[in-house]
C-alpha cells in the first residue's frame, strides 16, 4: 500500500520522471488498473544450509505464527513432500531430495499470515475496510455461507508486478514456481522500535549477507521491523501522528535498487502495509514491481521463521485479471 503522497499526484498536472500518470493512477488499489513487466535477468547464487531454529521448538497456538508439530507434518509430507521438494529445487534451495530429508528430519511449518477481519488495520486512506456478511446460516438454509467484501490489498496480501506497471503479470499469472522461494529474513526491530520511519538498507543486506552468505538465486528477502506484533493496538499499525503524518518502516529505495540490480530475487516481503513508507511517493514500489518482482505486504510473525534456509510457501490468489489478493503465507524448515 502507498501514501497520501500518491492521491495528491495523481491530481498533479506533470510528473517527475518515472512517476507519471500511469504509476500514480495504476496504485489505486484493487479496483480500476492494471500494470507491470518482465523479469529481471537471473544470476545463479550459492545456498546457504539454515542452522538456527532447529531446536524443536513446541507447536504455538493457532492463528499467525501457527507451528504444525512433527507428527502431523508427516502425514502431510506423505501426500505433498514430492511437490514441496520439487518446487524448492526448482527455486534454487537445494536437490529435491535434500529438502525432503530435511523436512523429515525436524520439520516445522510458520504460518506468516494475519488473520483478516473487519477491524483489520488496513490502509485506510486508500483501502476500505472489509465487510463481512452472512447471507446463508443453518438454521434457515442447512448450511453457513459468509460473503466478503474485501479490497485487494487488505491484510496480508501480494502486489504482483501488474499492480504498478501497465501490461506486467496479475497474480493469476504468476508462475508457480515464483511462489515457493527460498526466505531470507532481515531483522530491522531494535532500530525500527526507536526510528519508527527507518527501513531496510543495502547495509543491512550486507551485513546479513556478510552472516549467512550471499542472498539465495530466485529469494524472497524479509522486513522484520516487528511492526507485525502491532496490528492488535488501535492505531499503533498504521502510526498515524497528531500531525497527520503515518510513519512506519519500508524498503528503502537504495535497497529496491540493489535488489533488482545486484541479487536475483522474485520479490520482497515487509511487515508494515506498504513497501514505500506511510508519507512517501511509491519510489520503492516503482523499482521492484516494474522489474517483474512481487511484493508481499503485512506478512506476519516473522519471529517464527527461521534468517535462513527456509522455503516461503505464498497461497496466492487466482482471480482473473487481480493487481493484488489476500494470500496465506507459509515457512517450512
Amino acid at each position: 500500500m502507498c501514501s497520501p503522497a500518491l492521491m495528491r499526484r495523481i491530481t498533479m498536472p506533470a510528473h517527475a520522471p518515472g512517476t507519471g500518470p500511469d504509476h500514480a493512477h495504476g496504485h489505486a488499489h484493487g479496483h480500476a488498473h492494471a500494470e507491470t513487466g518482465a523479469s529481471a535477468p537471473e544470476r545463479a547464487h550459492h545456498v546457504h544450509a539454515r542452522t538456527a531454529h532447529d531446536d524443536g521448538a513446541s507447536a504455538r497456538s493457532a492463528g499467525a505464527g501457527r507451528l504444525v508439530g512433527r507428527r502431523n507434518l508427516f502425514r502431510l509430507s506423505a501426500a505433498s513432500g514430492a511437490g514441496i521438494a520439487a518446487g524448492a529445487a526448482m527455486s534454487g534451495v537445494a536437490s529435491a531430495e535434500s529438502v525432503t530429508a530435511a523436512l523429515s528430519r525436524n520439520p516445522r511449518i510458520a504460518d506468516l499470515t494475519h488473520e483478516l477481519g473487519e477491524d483489520f488495520p488496513v490502509f485506510w486512506p486508500l483501502v476500505p475496510q472489509p465487510e463481512f456478511h452472512q447471507t446463508r446460516s443453518i438454521d434457515v438454509d442447512g448450511f453457513n455461507v459468509l460473503e466478503l467484501k474485501i479490497d485487494e490489498h487488505s491484510g496480508t496480501h501480494i502486489d504482483p508486478p501488474g499492480h504498478f506497471h501497465e501490461g506486467g503479470l496479475t497474480v493469476e499469472k504468476l508462475p508457480v514456481e515464483w511462489l515457493v522461494a527460498p526466505l531470507a529474513v532481515i531483522r530491522i526491530a531494535d532500530r525500527a522500535a526507536r526510528d519508527p520511519e527507518t527501513g531496510l538498507t543495502v547495509r543491512d543486506i550486507r551485513r546479513y549477507e556478510s552472516r549467512y552468505g550471499r542472498l539465495p538465486a530466485r529469494s524472497v528477502v524479509a522486513m522484520d521491523s516487528g511492526w507485525w506484533r502491532r496490528v492488535n493496538r488501535p492505531g499503533a499499525y498504521n502510526n498515524q501522528g497528531a500531525d497527520g503524518r503515518f510513519r512506519f518502516p519500508c524498503i528503502m529505495p537504495e535497497a529496491a535498487e540493489f535488489l533488482v540490480e545486484e541479487r536475483n530475487v522474485v520479490g520482497v516481503a515487509v511487515d508494515t502495509n506498504s513497501l514505500d513508507g506511510g508519507n512517501d511517493a511509491p519510489t520503492s514500489h516503482q523499482i521492484l514491481l516494474p522489474a517483474g518482482k512481487y511484493g508481499i505486504e503485512s506478512i506476519a510473525a516473522l519471529d517464527t521463521a527461521p534468517d535462513r534456509g527456509a522455503l516461503l510457501v505464498v497461497g496466492a490468489p487466482k482471480h482473473r485479471g487481480g493487481f493484488g489478493g489476500q494470500i496465506r503465507a507459509l515457512a517450512l524448515y
